[in-house]
């Protein structure tokens, strides 16, 4: 007895191999779309644009020299602090190295920690800094340099506030700053605020990072 059913086309296979690469792409567009939509309805603010990060050139920790057109294509998330400072500056650092754990590696995401004591904080002392925290270093830029340019881009640039404190009693008094995350978009533009203190933020922060990574 013979097999008489007709052996597939070679073109029929092609035909079908296209149209199901064609449905599992449409299946993963329709998958990213869904997720995109559940990120925007847990990311409770808009993420507009509030002001362009301007041109500056700083140290880092390493003594390289960083600029804005170090961090362009990135996704940055920048806070202050000062390596003397004891107890608030600690919670924004332990903060930071939470979040830089939870965001992927393969995300284009930085981390930049401004000093508000740039005077003492050397690069030596900043490196010295980040290695007892084990933090890691190939993601965060601790940045100082200057006073006055380092202040311009903390105050002017991300829209922090810094000051020396003329009635500090204490170590973390030394100098007043921000005690809050601002987040940059991979333009160079400032994107949000979130205060570092509170629980909700810091969750925000995170869903807002991603999704300008994909941006």
């Amino acid at each position: 007895m013979t097999d008489d059913t007709p052996a597939p086309r070679p073109g029929h296979r092609l035909e079908w191999l296209v149209w199901t690469a064609l449905l599992l792409t449409v299946i993963g567009i329709g998958i990213a779309f869904v997720r995109t939509r559940l990120m925007d309805s847990k990311l409770g603010r808009r993420l507009d644009v509030i002001a362009e990060v301007p041109d500056f050139v700083l140290t880092n920790q390493f003594g390289q020299v960083v600029s804005r057109s170090n961090l362009l294509g990135q996704v940055w998330v920048a806070d202050v602090i000062f390596s003397r400072c004891p107890v608030s500056c600690e919670r924004m650092t332990q903060r930071m190295k939470a979040l830089s754990r939870v965001v992927p590696k393969r995300m284009p995401v930085k981390f930049v920690s401004l000093t508000a004591d740039p005077v003492y904080d050397t690069p030596t002392v900043l490196n010295t800094y980040a290695q007892a925290r084990g933090l890691d270093q190939g993601r965060w830029h601790f940045l100082t340099g200057v006073k006055t340019n380092v202040y311009a881009l903390a105050i002017d640039g991300l829209k922090f506030t810094v000051l020396d404190n003329d009635r500090k009693t204490n170590p973390d008094d030394l100098f007043l700053h921000s005690t809050s995350f601002v987040l940059i978009d991979k333009r160079g533009r400032i994107r949000a605020s979130f205060e570092g203190t509170e629980e909700a933020d810091r969750e925000q922060l995170l869903l807002a990072v991603k999704k300008l990574a994909k941006e």
